[in-house]
């Protein structure tokens, strides 16, 4: 299985070195969107997908929708270089709440 990332050109940086070789950075010639329909296309060797919290807003009506419907890959929402937004919601704290049923603390 594939990882997979969406995000900004610092970011993207960083995950290369660690190893993630598949990241797509949106332009003004391919935006964010465009490229989570192209990774929507090749689902099936995708294993996660890993998307800056500022570009998770810019698709966010796609990305909510993808979690309902599938299970894998799952999503992960990192900070950019500017660090955690304030208001985020943080997708993954939220699905082991569900699970275990008691919210974990950081």
């Amino acid at each position: 299985m594939n990882i997979v990332a969406i995000s900004d050109s610092d970011t993207a940086s960083g995950l290369r070195l660690a190893g993630i070789q598949t990241i797509y950075e949106p332009s003004k010639e391919k935006t964010a969107l465009h490229y989570w329909h192209e990774i929507e296309e090749n689902i099936e060797t995708t294993g996660l997908i890993i998307v800056t919290e500022e570009i998770a807003e810019t698709i966010g009506k796609e990305l909510n929708e993808f979690r309902l419907r599938n299970i894998i890959p799952i999503v992960i929402e990192i900070p950019d270089k500017h660090g955690r937004k304030t208001d985020h919601i943080d997708y993954i704290s939220h699905l082991i709440k569900k699970a275990v049923g008691m919210e974990i603390k950081r």
